[in-house]
């Protein structure tokens, strides 16, 4: 919910009523906010599920067998490259 600034009537005349009025408004909003961020938070803080550990440990092996592949190609280039 975006907080959009409204501006004043510049013919109305600011009384009681309408002050309560808008302090019950932002109020509102702000309760509405703090939802948000209440939920946001429990989101990103939540504990991780099991697929999302499998998917990661995957991630880092696939990662390793691709750093070894590339080392063995850059080494085999170097033996190449000293034995002319």
């Amino acid at each position: 919910m975006k907080i959009v600034p409204t501006a004043m009537p510049k013919k109305q005349q600011i009384d009681l009523d309408y002050l309560v009025v808008r302090k019950a408004e932002l109020k509102e909003q702000i309760q509405d906010q703090r939802q948000q961020i209440s939920a946001s938070t429990q989101h990103l803080l939540s504990p991780a599920t099991f697929s999302t550990y499998a998917f990661k440990a995957f991630s880092k092996g696939l990662n390793m067998v691709d750093g070894v592949m590339i080392g063995f190609k850059i080494m085999r280039t170097l033996r190449g490259i000293f034995k002319r």
